[in-house]
């Protein structure tokens, strides 16, 4: 039975709305552009009577409210444009757990097979964090690829090392998914009526969708919003590390601090994805703190959001 809904609760549900439409038209409102023509290459400020000449990143100012990065584009607008896309990403890697991880737990539940290997692949995978299982053989094949030479990176390298991200990410989560729907499919299984189903000959299947897939539809969308969560934290703390998905744009750059100096290179990305930016930005924490400190906590608002919905979702529906 459904409880009364709290102030917090439609709070909550405001905050959802609110990203879904930034997510869906922050690309329409962004105050600047993001091509070339858009890109500030010398900025000029008159202080205490001289003009002062500034090169990209440019700290926040009135025109640029949270800086530039360092083809002087506006940070804001990245992350207006790019909130989609790290919203898809999290959304397709959910999608895919799901997909292979609700028939397999709904079968080891419904049929008893199967559950002391799904247990098994449970308890290795959650007794270490899941970026400890990932960052090491990502980080290896990052390097293996050559991805680390961004001037000379195959872009057919860069395909593979996304697929390979994506498959890792999702078989990591598939089995503690499974064994979690599988134990509730385990007790669905005992009630009355679908024992009377299974007494009177229904097949597995025949359970699983008409009395336990339907019985279990309110704790899956727990399940989904809560994996979505876990996911989207997982991609920003590979981000800290330089492992994200997606290319990127490669600037030449060149340190005029040190005389001589050779260029090098750094990866930007086209359309302000969220861990990008992270990823972007820490590298230069030091130089340049705000870069990182403005989508970091964008990132973690977005996660409280998230996770404050689910609670209140869950005393809503409880």
């Amino acid at each position: 039975m459904q409880k009364k809904s709290s102030k917090l609760f439609y709070f909550a549900c405001a905050m959802i709305i609110f990203i879904v439409l930034l997510a869906a038209f922050g690309g329409m409102v962004k105050p600047h552009g993001l091509t070339n023509a858009d890109k500030v290459y010398l900025n000029s400020n008159i202080i205490d009577g001289k003009t002062i000449y500034e090169t990209p990143p440019l700290h926040p100012n009135a025109t640029y409210l949270l800086g530039t990065d360092h083809r002087g584009l506006d940070m804001l607008s990245l992350l207006l444009n790019g909130l989609k896309y790290t919203l898809a990403y999290a959304a397709l890697l959910t999608a895919l757990r799901f997909i292979f991880a609700v028939p397999l737990g709904m079968w080891s539940g419904t049929t008893g097979r199967g559950g002391g290997a799904l247990r098994t692949m449970q308890w290795v995978i959650s007794a270490v964090p899941a970026f400890l299982f990932l960052y090491p053989p990502l980080i290896g094949l990052y390097f293996k690829l050559g991805l680390n030479n961004v001037d000379k990176a195959n872009p057919h390298n860069l395909i593979l090392f996304n697929m390979i991200f994506l498959f890792m990410v999702t078989v990591l989560g598939i089995f503690p998914l499974a064994y979690q729907i599988a134990e509730r499919a385990r007790l669905y299984s005992s009630k009355p009526y679908v024992v009377a189903s299974r007494l009177m000959g229904g097949s597995s299947f025949h359970r699983i969708v008409r009395h336990i897939f339907s019985s279990m539809r309110l704790e899956l969308l727990y399940m989904v919003i809560s994996e979505f969560i876990l996911i989207l934290f997982l991609m920003g703390q590979l981000a800290i590390f330089n492992i994200i998905i997606g290319g990127a744009e490669t600037l030449d750059m060149v340190d005029k601090l040190v005389p001589g100096e050779a260029p090098y290179f750094i990866y930007l990305t086209t359309t302000g994805e969220w861990t990008s930016l992270i990823a972007y930005g820490a590298k230069y924490i030091q130089a340049y703190p705000y870069l990182v400190i403005e989508t970091g906590i964008a990132f973690t608002l977005l996660i409280l959001s998230l996770q404050f919905f689910l609670s209140q979702f869950k005393k809503r529906t409880r």
